[in-house]
């Protein structure tokens, strides 16, 4: 026991050393662009704390809870309409770095580059209540696992939707953090939010950076939160 979790702290420390390296590099990039005032932005220690968190939850999650909900929605979801299982789409993640996002599929085929809406035809009836309990998004804990993502950040936007981000400076600092299964945006009605909204309100995050506020994002998240992004 003692073993495996000496393995962990050292696999994540290295890790976030290599995070670490990375962002002073997309750092002095981004400033010999823009001439931006200073920013506060994650510590090491934050960084190794909240990467342990994120390997050990999703590791359980993985484990347990994950393979249940693949037997059970994945015959609901089969039977209900047409298409995979798991819905797979590129992401933009750390670092500005593409990765391919898992969820449960709610959507009929053909409907992975589109907008969607509340109560959006696109969406099955399955698909609906998946969204609405976020069911949907257990796969990505296994985006979790492999470093792509964490449990609380900023939403990873699409790649097809990141240009109406890329216009705004500030988009830069979204990149200094794993994108989220859910954020600070996801408890706040983030699918009525504007571009400059959402972005307002990870920047607030990025800026109260606390374990306490990731254990209050996620409560808010199973309560009260809209369907994510």
């Amino acid at each position: 026991m003692y073993l495996l979790l000496g393995v962990i702290v050292f696999f994540v420390w290295k890790q976030e050393m290599q995070a670490a390296r990375d962002i002073s590099v997309l750092r002095k990039e981004y400033l010999s662009h823009y001439k931006f005032k200073t920013w506060k932005e994650p510590s090491l220690f934050f960084r190794f704390l909240k990467r342990f968190t994120d390997l050990v939850v999703s590791l359980i999650v993985c484990i347990t809870i994950l393979p249940i909900l693949y037997i059970v929605l994945g015959l609901i979801i089969k039977f209900s309409s047409e298409g995979p299982i798991i819905f797979r789409q590129k992401r933009v993640g750390l670092m500005g770095r593409e990765f391919t996002c898992y969820k449960f599929r709610s959507m009929y085929l053909n409907s992975d580059n589109l907008t969607i809406t509340r109560n959006d035809s696109h969406v099955t009836s399955v698909g609906r209540f998946i969204r609405k309990t976020h069911l949907d998004e257990f796969p990505q804990f296994i985006n979790v696992l492999k470093g792509d993502m964490s449990l609380v950040g900023p939403r990873p936007f699409a790649v097809y939707a990141v240009k109406e981000f890329e216009q705004i400076p500030e988009y830069f600092q979204r990149l200094l953090l794993r994108p989220g299964i859910t954020g600070m945006a996801q408890i706040n009605s983030g699918r009525t939010l504007s571009a400059e909204e959402v972005l307002k309100l990870d920047l607030q995050y990025i800026s109260n950076f606390y374990c306490w506020n990731d254990c209050c994002i996620i409560a808010k998240t199973l309560c009260f939160a809209d369907d994510a992004y």
